[in-house]
């Protein structure tokens, strides 16, 4: 059961999740708990500015009055030093009171302060009238007014105001004490449960991941045995084949050392046939009536088709047997010689061929040659009798969809040459048929030849590396297009599966 958990991404992002949640529930309680304390630090600022600046105005009040008595008692101008000193800053002690208790977290303060401040400037003008009143020398107006109830009634009230806002401030204060010191506990409590929390977090992952690992190691060692049965069934399945694709290659070269023998043998009679029918015909023809002429005259059609025959069957094996080696090849030189060679065939036919400029390829000239050669004249040869021909080759750079069906498609650089005729065409479905040994779709009668040409073609693009298709409706003339590598290679060098999938 953990172990399915454990191989289930749903499971890990959970997990993941719960981390992220404890993290974050932790990170902001830290964040929370800092704010209010910093609210209670500056809350208790606030009581303890309220509580000084209303204690310095209560002692700079008691100084004054000090001062006064003094002066007034022994007639001595320094008893007037703190008098004149406490009168010089009691306006600004008397700002910072009311700024103070703007602030404070009681809402009645206010109006204390705001009483306390008027009974102190009432006591401050009191006490300089009666001060200036004795240095006017006015003794008696300013005893008088001293020994007043008047004085005494406003310090009573004074100091019972002082009284009410330091007890209600101190009792806030220690009400903001208590809360810190609550604050500073319950922290202590969550940080402890948070930590212990954490670490059986990290203490549970780890065990996940050990029992991960583990997990890991277990299926590693399975996998890689199953990959060594693998390789082993590989490695006995390779030598199989191996020994298959011995006997196959073994196979072929003895098919193709007959074909040629074979061919190359039944050229022999052929000629001596063809040889004593000639003479036959030549040194006999009075002596033989119209009826063995006839038969004389098919014996020697039906010894030259098969000399034919024999020669296109030794062209198409020679294609992998007697294969050259691949040089640099200018297609351009290619195309221009094939074209001196088809030049009476062209001006008979009223023929246009046109030809791009075409790039160098490695490959095996004579092949290349004989390529280009046999399509060109069938171009010529499957003409319509009543319009000139136009023959089209050009070149370009086939696209990543042409280049789909063709094997090593990112080992060479490929290059795609089209030949564009105007000719009789052929249905589609035939568009493979063509390229069969010995596949005709038009009767002997009417154009020559064995049905190999295209065969020979195909084959020498396959051991190019290449790919050759055709394209054609009937009366609308064909195309056949060859994609080929600029840089390849002998075809037995790199694979012997084929060169196009046939998908």
């Amino acid at each position: 059961m953990v172990q399915k958990m454990l191989s289930s991404l749903y499971s890990w992002v959970a997990i993941v999740s719960i981390v992220i949640i404890v993290i974050t529930g932790n990170s902001f309680y830290v964040v929370n708990t800092l704010d209010e304390l910093a609210a209670l630090e500056a809350r208790l600022f606030t009581t303890n500015r309220v509580i000084s600046s209303v204690n310095n105005l209560h002692v700079a009040i008691l100084r004054a009055e000090s001062g006064q008595r003094g002066f007034l008692l022994t007639q001595d101008e320094d008893y007037l030093d703190d008098y004149n000193d406490t009168l010089n800053h009691i306006n600004g002690l008397i700002d910072q009171v009311e700024i103070t208790g703007l602030a404070s977290d009681l809402p009645e303060q206010v109006d204390r302060i705001e009483e306390l401040l008027e009974l102190s400037r009432a006591k401050i003008n009191g006490m300089i009238e009666v001060v200036e009143l004795a240095r006017a020398g006015e003794m008696a107006s300013a005893s008088s007014l001293l020994n007043s109830n008047r004085g005494l009634i406003l310090y009573d009230r004074i100091e019972a105001l002082f009284e009410a806002i330091d007890n209600s401030e101190r009792d806030m204060q220690g009400q903001h004490l208590a809360s810190l010191m609550k604050l500073r506990k319950d922290s202590v409590n969550t940080l402890i449960i948070s930590s212990l929390t954490t670490v059986l977090l990290i203490i549970s992952i780890f065990i996940l991941l050990k029992m991960n690992v583990r997990e890991s190691l277990r299926h590693q060692h399975s996998l890689e045995e199953i990959n060594s049965d693998l390789e082993n069934k590989i490695e006995e399945r390779t030598q199989e084949l191996r020994v298959y694709s011995d006997e196959l290659a073994r196979s072929n070269r003895e098919l193709e050392d007959f074909a040629f023998v074979a061919s190359h043998d039944l050229q022999e009679p052929l000629r001596k046939i063809r040889a004593f029918g000639n003479r036959l015909e030549s040194g006999y023809a009075d002596v033989i009536d119209e009826r063995g002429q006839d038969f004389l005259k098919r014996m020697l059609n039906a010894a030259e088709r098969m000399s034919m025959l024999i020669s296109d069957l030794l062209a198409f094996s020679r294609v992998s047997t007697r294969g050259k080696d691949f040089e640099d090849v200018n297609l351009n030189s290619v195309f221009s010689d094939i074209l001196s060679d088809l030049e009476i065939a062209i001006d008979e036919s009223g023929a246009n061929v046109s030809v791009d400029d075409m790039p160098n390829i490695l490959g095996d000239k004579s092949q290349i040659e004989q390529l280009m050669l046999n399509l060109l004249s069938n171009a010529l040869k499957f003409r319509n009798p009543d319009i000139a021909p136009e023959i089209i080759v050009s070149c370009s750079t086939p696209d990543d969809e042409e280049l789909v069906n063709v094997l090593h498609e990112e080992q060479y650089d490929w290059t795609k040459i089209t030949i564009q005729d105007n000719g009789i065409g052929f249905d589609q479905s035939f568009s493979e048929k063509i390229f069969a040994p010995f596949q005709r779709l038009h009767g002997r009668s009417e154009y020559k030849g064995t049905g190999i040409g295209l065969a020979v073609c195909r084959r020498i693009v396959e051991r190019h590396n290449g790919q050759i298709s055709a394209l054609s409706q009937p009366g609308k003339g064909a195309c056949f297009t060859i994609i080929i590598p600029i840089n390849g290679e002998p075809f037995a060098s790199t694979t012997s599966e084929g060169v196009v999938s046939n998908d």
